[in-house]
């Protein structure tokens, strides 16, 4: 009996240790987790923006385009007065590159590909994560949550993401815009306006 209460009183003090920023810090984790799976779980959304790229000494500016539907990705980019652009489609297996001169390309490995073929490459796979504004779960990942439980920075397969702002779409926090960068490769996107089909929490 003696030792029954020495154990609880120990516990007792465990507990008085822990603080109240103690406390919130779990609670704004837990949060984060619990909005990360489900932003993860979105399979059906359409993006429109604005895109900088800068490879090096290149650099391209224009419209953006972005829609997934399960694993079905269609990324458009188009230059200033529709001069220049290209359009990536495709599912997990494959995807097509076409570009505003005609050229056309079929890709099973996309980032090594592209980087063979351009010189530089996009991670579009992982991409279709991170501008909604989460880790690719295929990945392990470093992430940094800020004092709302929002995620504002990631590294993750070599690139380094900053998300700078959130508003509401559709009942979710979204990013404003996201900066995506690797090595020469700069990548800025400005999300202006989303299309967001929930997931059905019967299927969840």
């Amino acid at each position: 009996m003696k030792g029954l209460i020495i154990a609880v009183f120990v516990v007792a003090i465990i507990g008085g240790c822990v603080s109240p920023r103690d406390r919130i810090g779990e609670a704004l984790e837990v949060e984060w987790l619990e909005r990360r799976d489900l932003l993860r779980q979105l399979d059906d959304w359409r993006m429109e923006g604005r895109i900088a790229l800068r490879t090096g000494r290149d650099g391209y500016n224009g419209t953006l385009s972005w829609e997934q539907m399960d694993d079905l990705l269609d990324f458009r980019f188009r230059g200033p007065f529709g001069f220049g652009g290209f359009r990536i489609h495709g599912d997990l297996d494959r995807l097509r590159i076409k570009t505003t001169s005609g050229e056309e390309l079929l890709l099973t490995d996309p980032e090594a590909e592209m980087r063979d073929r351009f010189g530089w490459s996009l991670p579009v796979y992982s991409m279709r994560f991170w501008i909604v504004g989460v880790s690719d779960p295929g990945m392990t990942a470093e992430e940094t949550v800020d004092d709302e439980g929002m995620l504002l920075e990631l590294s993750q397969n070599g690139w380094d993401i900053s998300f700078d702002g959130y508003r509401v779409e559709d009942g979710l926090l979204l990013p404003k815009k996201i900066v995506m960068e690797s090595g020469e490769v700069r990548i800025r996107v400005v999300a202006d306006r989303w299309r967001i089909a929930l997931p059905d929490p019967d299927l969840t």
